[in-house]
């Protein structure tokens, strides 16, 4: 008699492959013929159970969720639901014949899974079906089971990297094929998302599907190209691997002697007999503490053996049991060239070698920042990057970032460069990730109560700091001090909750860290280290001082967001349940005797003191470089961030504080700099996460709208920039790129440049009148300045008219300009189209304003209308703005709220939101043109100023957008315009 636990298992594995059948029958031939297991019985096991403390429970959510994602299964006959939707998971329980309690437990504890990666591809050869996927299965199901059994990765998630490196590994070329073709994609992340999860898995199934070569190239310090190595080490090479050849365990030459993974068994294991059994041995060229030097032992330790020398070595007859090479390289042109002559005198032997070269944080170093059209010599990295390229024919590159916009700039006509011609996968976001999104209120609903934790992310994570006292500002020294003490306050008092969480919970912290990234100057780095350590000592948390301050602490701040957040995890009662945690906490910060932690180049004492592998790390890690790009800070809980980028990339991979936090997430702490409204050269970096937060979401929804109409060489376009002062990418990255889109709402814009001759004139009028005449109607609008004073209030008469969204567009892109302007508009007009184009401008109101110094003149095709005086400055060769009295009305009817009250303009606005305002003035060019007795519109200036819908952008912010400009033209498509698959435009 099996128990319940044991027939659970066996069960499950029996339904795994044949699909969803009635699972009573199963369980009870495992368990007990003559006495039947009940309904009730298997309710009240998975009720006593979860994914975490029960092997079988893993089984059947694993299970599950296979199912969810499975595409067109045979089981699901004649029905066909969607995968990763609940109508899914309702069809496997009806096959499944479970009651509604056991269907509601199952929901709980195995939620359905809606992730999925958008997928941007050109057209490929599909070869990697089912049955090559289960052919050689060997590493991948092995990776798969550490992540479930001992990573404890939710079945979910754990069915979503399997759909996902599925995609990735489909789109790079069959390794046992006999034409050689290079793949080149890029796999879009989320800062400290899990990417090297997924490129373990990309490794796993290639090296199961034939791949002989694997080169993963990290960032550019040794700090994470280790924390890569004993990643893939423990996870994917495992335990057979790693001792092969090794005298003892216990030897100094080996890399995890006394490791405590190691020790624990931690490590993967594939079962001594592996290679017996015909599955590839995997030899590693790095060391966990070994950058590449040379191959080792020569040429030999690259020979491909052949088991049939008369068929080639890409032939599946050879493949299988061929060895697999591994190298984990930091992006150093030195070492990335050594590789590359290491393997020239193979010659003929690399045109049959399948090798997959992956590229973690591929817009760092990767790029070629040199302009083509100006210095034919690649910068060194990029060199040696497409030198490793040309040596292996059969090579795909797989590149990997969260900060993707550099890679789209990539000139795409340049064949041998690392333009992800042949893919683009976005993954989603994962389950219980914290990303950008969650510590800035999105979407804010204006009823929420803005002060409460519980709905307003930035109340519940965001504590405001001024700038150094260095950086021209007024934020004085002891300020300073006494932020920094907030901070430190902040993180012991999290580590005492951790604690206490740890004595009433299940739930373990192996690590509590605090970042403070102020600067990359390693002199500066060791001057926080020194005032932090001042600070600290000045803390005096053993004093009753500091009690109380930590208890005001907790009661003002921790303990509403604990309550509004904790989710199931322990909330102390009161403070004084925290006093002992405090006292543990403050011995784990201090064990090695000091709080504080530099982390950099410089302190080479230090290099490999940052182990989160091999050590319980409770410190404050200062820092620049080496905490960003890719390195997981762990148990990162308190942030103090004060560095000021004007990039965007930069900026967004120095957020460490994203990732994963399981049992504490309500008490994360972000220290941003917020320099007062009032400020001179004032840097608010809250706000500008906000800009690249809606720069990345912008980008994935419009990945996801056009999944199935663009092709990678198309994705520019679809770059967007939401603060003018933040770029994407440093402008060395970006040579390649021009602005496609640029455009404001809710706030009006002078677009005073237009044609200074005689034609251009002209034809700017005549495109302009259909507008201008469409203005017949009077209105009055309000032009006060507060509504606090209204005294002041004023009053200035206008004609308007609506002309619809086509006609505007129509006249917009007729007018000609002057060439200083042509940059700016260009974009403009892009933009203005494309609102037009996707509904979110249906109509434009023309205000054409009455002034007091004007006079009424015969206009052609109008009749009496008015003329004003304005004179182009020939410095700028454009007008002066538009009359400042005049802006408020226009903004308010795009929907925006104005200081003023103006029920005219309430009037006028769309009841939907859609609709924008142009303003116009009519002037002579030159002045004395205006006395003529009749008028000629070439010399008549159409003064145009525009504002579009508040609606038009997210949350009335500016938005840009970019492209590419290749040698033959600019890589741009209008994509509604094909109404399916985009045309390719001339010459790309």
């Amino acid at each position: 008699m099996a128990d319940l636990n044991s027939a659970l298992l066996s069960a499950v594995s029996g339904l795994r492959n044949s699909g969803p059948m009635p699972l009573m029958g199963p369980l009870n031939g495992f368990r007990w013929p003559d006495t039947p297991l009940t309904t009730n019985e298997l309710f009240a096991f998975l009720e006593a159970h979860n994914q975490q403390d029960n092997k079988a429970v893993r089984e059947l959510a694993i299970t599950l969720a296979e199912w969810d994602f499975a595409k067109n299964p045979p089981w699901d006959q004649p029905i066909m639901t969607d995968p990763r939707t609940v109508q899914r998971r309702r069809r496997i329980y009806d096959l499944l014949d479970l009651p509604q309690p056991v269907v509601d437990r199952l929901d709980h504890i195995a939620p359905v899974s809606a992730m999925r990666p958008t997928v941007i591809s050109e057209k490929w050869n599909p070869w990697y079906d089912s049955d090559r996927q289960s052919r050689w299965s060997f590493y991948w199901p092995h990776y798969r089971d550490y992540l479930l059994h001992k990573r404890g990765w939710p079945a979910d998630s754990v069915a979503a990297l399997d759909q996902a490196t599925t995609d990735i590994v489909g789109r790079i070329s069959d390794p046992a094929s006999e034409h050689q073709y290079q793949s080149k994609g890029l796999v879009v992340g989320y800062v400290q998302s899990g990417k090297t999860a997924n490129f373990t898995g990309v490794i796993a199934k290639a090296i199961d599907a034939g791949y002989r070569l694997i080169i993963v190239m990290t960032g550019t310090i040794e700090l994470l190209r280790s924390q890569t190595q004993r990643r893939l080490d423990r996870e994917l090479v495992g335990r057979e691997n790693l001792v092969r050849g090794i005298k003892s365990e216990a030897s100094t030459d080996f890399d995890y002697a006394g490791d405590d993974d190691w020790l624990n068994k931690n490590f993967v294991e594939h079962g001594e007999d592996f290679e017996a059994k015909g599955y590839p041995v995997i030899k590693r060229l790095t060391l966990l503490n070994d950058d590449y030097m040379r191959l080792k032992h020569g040429l030999t330790s690259m020979e491909l053996h052949r088991s049939d020398p008369g068929k080639p070595f890409y032939d599946p007859a050879n493949l299988k049991t061929a060895d697999v090479r591994l190298v984990v390289v930091k992006k150093n042109d030195k070492v990335l060239q050594k590789l590359a002559d290491d393997l020239a005198p193979l010659k003929q032997a690399l045109n049959e070698l399948p090798a997959l070269i992956i590229d973690d944080e591929s817009d760092l170093a990767s790029i070629n920042t040199r302009n083509p059209r100006k210095s034919p010599e690649r910068t060194a990295i990029n060199k040696a990057i497409t030198g490793l390229l040309e040596r292996l024919p059969r090579a795909q590159l797989v590149m990997y970032t969260a900060t993707p916009f550099a890679n789209f700039f990539v000139d795409p006509e340049d064949a041998s460069d690392i333009f992800p011609k042949n893919f683009v996968i976005a993954l989603d976001r994962p389950a219980q990730y914290m990303g950008v999104a969650d510590f800035h209120d999105v979407d804010w609903n204006s009823e929420d109560d803005k002060n409460d934790p519980a709905t307003s992310n930035e109340v519940a994570y965001i504590r405001r700091v001024g700038p150094p006292p260095d950086d021209d500002s007024t934020n004085s020294d002891d300020e300073r001090r006494q932020e920094i003490r907030a901070a430190i306050d902040a993180f012991l008092l999290a580590g005492a909750i951790k604690l206490y969480r740890e004595q009433h919970h299940s739930v373990r912290y192996r690590h509590h860290t605090m970042m403070i990234h102020e600067a990359t100057k390693t002199a500066e780095h060791s001057k926080m280290a020194g005032l932090v350590r001042e600070v600290w000592k000045e803390a005096s948390f053993s004093s009753p001082e500091a009690l109380d301050r930590l208890q005001q602490l907790w009661e003002q701040d921790f303990e509403p967001v604990c309550r509004a957040r904790a989710g199931e995890f322990p909330v102390p009662g009161s403070f004084d349940e925290l006093i002992e945690p405090l006292g543990m906490a403050l011995s784990r910060i201090t064990a090695v005797g000091d709080a504080v932690m530099v982390v950099n180049s410089e302190i080479e004492a230090e290099k490999y003191a940052l182990d989160f592998d091999r050590d319980s790390v409770w410190r404050i890690l200062i820092g620049g470089a080496k905490l960003s790009r890719g390195f997981t800070v762990e148990g990162l809980t308190v942030s103090f961030y004060t560095r000021k980028a004007l990039q965007g990339d930069t900026m967004m991979q120095a957020g460490r504080w994203f990732g994963f936090r399981p049992g504490y997430r309500d008490l994360v702490r972000l220290f941003i700099r917020r320099d007062p409204h009032d400020a001179d050269k004032r840097v608010d970096l809250y706000e500008a996460f906000e800009g690249l937060m809606r720069d990345e979401m912008a980008f994935r929804e419009r990945l996801r709208e056009y999944e199935d109409i663009l092709e990678p060489w198309q994705v520019p376009p679809i770059v967007s920039q939401h603060l003018p002062y933040l770029r994407p990418a440093a402008p060395n990255k970006m040579f390649n790129a021009i602005v496609h889109t640029m455009g404001d709402s809710g706030r009006l814009k002078d677009y005073y440049g237009p044609a200074d001759d005689d034609r251009g004139r002209r034809a700017n009028y005549e495109a302009l009148l259909p507008l201008l005449a469409a203005a017949t109607a009077e209105r009055t609008f309000v032009s006060a300045r507060s509504r606090h004073e209204p005294e002041l209030r004023s009053y200035f008469k206008a004609r308007v008219g609506t002309v619809d969204g086509e006609a505007f567009i129509e006249a917009l892109t007729a007018l000609r300009w002057h060439p200083n302007a042509l940059k700016v508009v260009d974009p403009v007009i892009n933009f203005y189209r494309d609102r037009v184009r996707r509904g979110q401008i249906e109509d434009m109101l023309v205000v054409w304003p009455t002034l007091t110094k004007g006079a009424d003149r015969t206009l052609p095709g109008l009749g009496e209308r008015q003329i004003i005086t304005r004179m182009r400055r020939r410095d700028r060769s454009d007008f002066s703005g538009s009359d400042p009295k005049h802006r408020a009305a226009l903004e308010r009817i795009s929907g925006m709220t104005t200081k003023v009250d103006d029920p005219v303009a309430d009037q006028l606005r769309h009841p939907r939101g859609h609709r924008g305002a142009l303003l116009v003035y009519v002037t002579a060019e030159p002045p004395e043109a205006a006395v003529a007795e009749n008028l000629d519109p070439t010399n008549l200036v159409v003064l145009t100023s525009l504002v579009a819908p508040a609606t038009a952008t997210p949350a009335g912010k500016p938005v840009i957008e970019w492209t590419v400009k290749g040698p033959k033209g600019e890589a741009t498509v209008d994509i509604s315009a094909t109404k399916g698959k985009p045309i390719r435009p001339p010459g790309l």
